[in-house]
């Protein structure tokens, strides 16, 4: 029977042997999923089919940001998001664009997220895709800037949801505050009635 403290020698040895292979093996952090000539092909394409929705910052307002750390947890992994993009965007063609637009275009948003561009060209193969975990390849540097854009909106942001109203306010259901004019407004056609004082 071992004593306790070979048993702590022997598991501080697994410990070290496997903290010197974890060393040496690449975190997907440092993995490189896509070419800088696909994320260049992507901003052209991102630029012409999403920014009229999603902002050239790809930040909004008319369509959900593409930016941040919650972004990139929400889809988890490549095939989440290419299955998604895919399959319903842009709104006006979904599902038209063809395999290589929407690679080139996850590439472009995985580089605006602080992803690495690299040797190896980023593909549609569904098992190439479920490997890549978005919040791991990203950086959460990248992330900050869309996380206090969205501190800021969310701190006046509307009750319903921004992805069922596109951004947009909708118009309010309150009554007019007490201090308002007694005549509607759509009776005076915008105008400011005299007073009597």
């Amino acid at each position: 029977m071992k004593s306790r403290s070979t048993r702590i020698v022997a598991c501080m040895a697994l410990a070290m042997s496997s903290g010197m292979v974890l060393q040496t093996l690449p975190s997907q952090a440092q993995a490189q999923v896509f070419t800088e000539a696909q994320a260049d092909a992507g901003q052209k394409e991102y630029d012409g089919q999403c920014a009229m929705c999603h902002g050239a910052e790809l930040l909004g307002p008319d369509a959900p940001a593409l930016k941040g750390l919650e972004v990139m947890h929400n889809f988890d992994t490549a095939a989440g998001m290419y299955g998604y993009i895919s399959a319903a965007m842009p709104p006006q063609a979904p599902g038209l664009l063809g395999e290589e637009t929407y690679v080139n275009i996850m590439a472009y948003i995985l580089k605006v997220n602080g992803a690495q561009p690299g040797d190896t060209a980023l593909t549609a193969a569904p098992d190439v895709l479920n490997s890549i975990k978005l919040a791991e390849v990203t950086s959460t540097a990248s992330a900050a800037p869309a996380a206090d854009a969205a501190a800021t909106s969310t701190e006046a942001a509307p009750a319903v949801p921004q992805a069922y109203t596109w951004g947009q306010t909708l118009p309010s259901i309150l009554p007019e505050p007490a201090e308002a004019a007694g005549v509607p407004q759509a009776y005076t056609w915008g105008k400011t009635l005299p007073t009597k004082n």
